[in-house]
């Protein structure tokens, strides 16, 4: 018998053999085996024990966790029983492989392959055996460094192209710059990433860095580059106007290694100036009448800068070539021609005649110039030298030109104002015989002429026109260039009347502009402008044009223009037309709508408007409008608790007026649509009610309820009662007995306060009555007096609990029957509640024989009493009504005042009511009718009594 123990497990197995096979044996496990042998009939003892190891357990939960800096791997498990030490193994597809050994569940592995993925296992080992894991893990090793980094920068666009070798297990690549001004960056999958908004001059070290799912590899080895250089800054230009030397400056760029300097003409091209390590450069002799465009580019390697900033300057203007021209003996001037000189702006004409006479004209829109002024008898000069905003050129060629000589003396001329004639006065040579024939001759600013002769010393010039400049000379010879004639005398003749007359209005100012065609000899203008309304604005000025203001609304302006010069004034321009626009509108009133949070807006109507518009202004600058053809109109949606500023403008079509004086008003809440009443019993006479009323749609609303209207009836007796505002939706308020009311409920909020609700009106419950009772046990009346509001009155018995309810009635009596006891209670009632109850006083019986029923039926047969009602209007007066018994002729009515030790007093009463007055106050009076037969009286009514009250004051 073979035994294996191995802790609390025991194996047995029998065999006649010396060799024993176990096969339940489990991993991990150290049995200690015992030999017994025996036979059928006897055990001997067992052997000594023996141990034997089983194999070790694999191990379970293979895990993994890398540095990805020092890409080293650490490999954890579960340790499995009988295991001595383990062995963790990393092995790719392609047959790499690393291990490590541990006698922990974990161990370090260093020097893996970068970029691979790897097979881990972890294999258990003892004396015995090997037991290798049989859940494997995977793990991707770090991304191999990017390899072969190179940059290619595009200088146009001052980027960079970085790009490297595939880089095993990388997923994607990040790429930094780092540089001496800036960083920057760039992700991509791919092989090659463009390094963009590179700050020019800059040096950049870049480096790759390859990445997987989840480790970034070492960064690439640094790569340095430069950026393009940065482009010149301030650069200016200059050029000499005499020798046309051109000179260009900037500021130096440290990171450049050179300067190009360019320069683009019209026509011409663009040349390259200077290549210099220089900041400034010079060129002799630029080419005349040009623009030039000058750019200056930095050079840095094989990158140039972008041009970022150009200069534009003028050489001077091209001396003026081709000089020409001829006298004009009439106005002594001279008119000077030339050819166009490239690059100029303007010319200026200059003479010289000796040392003492000189004249000049400027033109900048043609070739031709008059030189006027010039002296008689004079040898003139004449050069042309043109002109640019920066130079002038060299003067041109002189052209000599010789004035004629003027013998005769200086002449007047005087225009003759709308008459289209001049006037021309001059002396007599000397010597001159009197046939001697003058000629005076004009030419005008058109350059048409005119001409008189006389043998005298004046003539005439007729058909002179307005707006024209006159030259005048008179000359003894039809030779206008002879030396016989006079200097020239130049007049103007009276403007023309000013055309072209344009009236522009201003709506928002009441302003216009007037502005018209300028007259070439007018020295100043009057414009006048006439309303209806008789106002005039005039308005005197030396240019073409003028503002008039201050001019009245809705009126219809005449305006017209007069030129003058010296001593003449044209005539008027034809009339224009200005329409001024509407009046402010005038009468505005708002009236707000709570209920659509509108407002409407009336006024009173401006003349010739054709169109208004209504405006709400909030105050934080928020408007709304409407638009109307009438003289009201809507505006809507208002914001409920806003004040607004409202006004309206008026329209013709054309023109706005100003707006109106603004009416101020809030969008005020609505008023609660409904109120209700809710009646606490009356307690002390008082009574309070709870009034509640709907809620209303606008933020921060608070309320107050209203009341009105009088005590006990009394219109003399009034009261008025208010609430606080509370922004609660009920409100309690107590009131007397028998008072009557008027309530109403406001709201309001930060615009204003609504008007008031709809009225509820209603009453408290009536004041307790004041009441009596007389008769025996078996019969009994209650009287009282009667209290306002009320409209029935009960009678309790309040000798049993609960009290018990003996009669309710309308009227101010009840008979009771079979009465028991004399503690009784009266209330008075009406829709709004019961009084409190008060006690009815026992006053006895009338003292008078009453016969009893038998014995007034022996007499009278079989009469019936009267049944009285009583009634008090006022304090001290009874009104006293009964039924009418048959076969009566009369009736007595016996009144007797309670506590009083006077006799009854006792009227008769034909009819079947009386009023009975002038009763004493404060006391208690009792009532009993009878009817009276030809044959003697019936019985007597029940009585019934009443208290009198206060009274009237005397």
């Amino acid at each position: 018998m073979v035994s294996a123990e191995a802790g609390d497990k025991s194996l047995g197995l029998s065999t006649n053999v010396t060799t024993a096979h176990f096969s339940e044996f489990t991993c991990g496990q150290s049995y200690n085996l015992t030999v017994t042998p025996h036979s059928q009939h006897c055990h001997s003892n067992s052997s000594a024990s023996a141990s034997v190891q089983t194999w070790p357990c694999p191990p379970m939960g293979v895990t993994t966790t890398q540095d990805c800096l020092s890409s080293i791997v650490m490999v954890t498990w579960q340790p499995g029983n009988g295991s001595d030490f383990y062995t963790a193994t990393l092995q790719t597809d392609a047959g790499i492989s690393k291990s490590s050994m541990s006698e922990t569940n974990t161990c370090s592995v260093h020097g893996l392959t970068c970029g691979h993925n790897f097979s881990v296992s972890v294999t258990a080992s003892n004396q015995q055996c090997n037991i290798t894991s049989s859940q494997t893990t995977s793990l991707q090793s770090v991304p191999c460094v990017p390899t072969n980094v190179s940059v290619l920068m595009d200088c146009a666009n001052n980027t960079a192209v970085v790009s490297w070798s595939a880089s095993p297990g990388a997923v994607q690549y990040s790429v930094t710059a780092h540089g001496s001004h800036s960083n920057t960056s760039c992700q991509t999958l791919d092989l090659s990433c463009n390094l963009n908004s590179l700050t020019c001059g800059s040096s950049y070290t870049v480096q790759v860095v390859a990445v997987d799912d989840n480790c970034s590899s070492v960064p690439s080895q640094a790569l340095i580059f430069k950026s393009g250089p940065c482009p010149p800054q301030n650069v200016s230009a200059e050029i000499s106007c005499s020798s046309n030397d051109m000179t260009i400056y900037w500021d130096a760029m440290r990171e450049a290694d050179h300067y190009l300097v360019s320069s683009t003409a019209e026509n011409r091209g663009t040349n390259e100036l200077c290549n210099t390590t220089n900041t400034s450069c010079s060129i002799s002799n630029s080419t005349c009448g040009n623009t030039f465009t000058v750019q200056v580019t930095s050079v840095r390697g094989d990158c140039r800068s972008t041009h970022r900033q150009t200069q534009s300057l003028q050489s001077a203007p091209c001396q003026p070539q081709g000089i020409r021209g001829y006298l004009d003996c009439v106005t002594n001037s001279a008119w000077i021609s030339w050819d166009v000189a490239p690059g100029a702006d303007s010319y200026t004409v200059s003479a010289v005649g000796g040392e003492d006479y000189t004249a000049n004209c400027t033109t900048s829109t043609n070739t031709t110039c008059e030189v006027e002024g010039l002296a008689c008898g004079v040898l003139y000069n004449f050069s042309v030298a043109a002109k640019n905003s920066k130079c002038e050129s060299q003067p041109s060629a002189t052209l000599n030109l010789q004035t004629a000589a003027c013998s005769l003396s200086s002449i007047t001329a005087f225009p003759q104002c709308h008459n289209s004639s001049i006037l021309v006065m001059w002396d007599l040579m000397e010597g001159s015989e009197g046939n001697t024939v003058y000629v005076a001759t004009a030419e005008a600013s058109d350059h048409t002429f005119l001409a008189c002769n006389d043998t005298g010393t004046s003539c005439y010039l007729h058909g002179a026109q307005c707006d024209l400049r006159y030259t005048i000379i008179v000359a003894a010879s039809s030779d206008r260039c002879s030396s016989m004639r006079s200097p020239p005398h130049r007049v103007s003749m009276e403007p023309c009347p000013p055309g072209g007359v344009m009236v522009n209005a201003s709506c928002e100012d009441h302003n216009a502009m007037v502005s018209w065609t300028p007259s070439p000899v007018a020295e100043m203008y009057h414009v006048v402008a006439m309303a209806a309304d008789g106002h005039v604005h005039p308005c005197n000025t030396t240019s073409s044009n003028c503002s008039i203001s201050e001019l009245h609304c809705d009126q219809q302006y005449t305006v017209v223009v007069t030129a003058s010069h010296e001593n003449c004034s044209s005539k008027a321009s034809q009339n224009v037309t200005l329409k001024t626009g509407s009046c402010q509108p005038n009468g505005l009133s708002v009236t707000f709508d709570c209920r659509n949070q509108s407002a409407m807006l009336t006024w009173m109507p401006s003349d010739n408007a054709n169109d208004y518009y209504g405006c709400a202004q909030a105050r934080n600058g928020d408007m709304l409008y409407c638009h109307s053809t009438d003289l009201t109109c809507t505006i809507g949606g208002l914001d409920c608790g806003t004040v607004y500023n409202f006004s309206v403008q008026a329209s013709d079509g054309t023109c706005n007026s100003s707006f109106s004086d603004s009416v101020q008003s809030g969008a005020v809440p609505c008023p609660p649509d409904a109120i209700e009443v809710q009646l606490m019993p009356m307690e002390m006479e008082v009574q309070v009610m709870r009034f509640s009323w709907t809620q209303v749609s606008c933020g921060n609303t608070e309320y107050l309820l209203g009341l009105t209207g009088s005590l006990l009836g009394d219109s003399r007796v009034l009261f008025e009662l208010t609430s606080y505002w509370t922004s609660t939706t009920y409100y309690e308020i107590p009131l007397p007995c028998g008072s009557s009311y008027v309530a109403t409920v406001r709201s309001r909020d930060a615009a204003g306060t609504s008007s008031e609700s709809e009225r509820l009106s209603g009453t408290t419950a009536p004041c307790p009555p004041s009441g009596v009772y007389s008769g025996n046990g078996s019969f009994a009346t209650v009287s009282w007096n009667a209290s306002v509001l009320a409209t029935t009155y009960t009678v309790y018995d309040n000798s049993v609990t609960p009290k018990a309810q003996r009669c309710s009635v309308a009227g101010l009596s009840c008979s009771l029957l079979n009465m028991t006891s004399s503690d009784l209670l009266i209330t008075a009632s009406n829709a709004a509640g019961e009084s409190q109850a008060a006690d009815v006083t026992h006053v006895g019986t009338l003292d008078r024989r009453r016969r009893d029923l038998s014995e007034q039926a022996e007499v009278y047969g079989v009469f019936s009493p009267p049944v009285l009602d009583v009634k008090q209007p006022v304090s001290t007066v009874v009104f006293i009504e009964w039924s009418q018994v048959e076969g009566a002729s009369h009736y007595n009515l016996a009144i007797r005042k309670q506590g009083s030790s006077s006799e009854d007093q006792e009227l008769t009463v034909y009819g079947e009511s009386i009023i009975v007055t002038d009763l004493s106050p404060n006391s208690t009076y009792c009532f009993a009718a009878s009817a009276v037969y030809s044959a003697g009286s019936g019985p007597e009514s029940e009585p019934v009594c009443a208290p009198t009250g206060q009274g009237l004051p005397q």
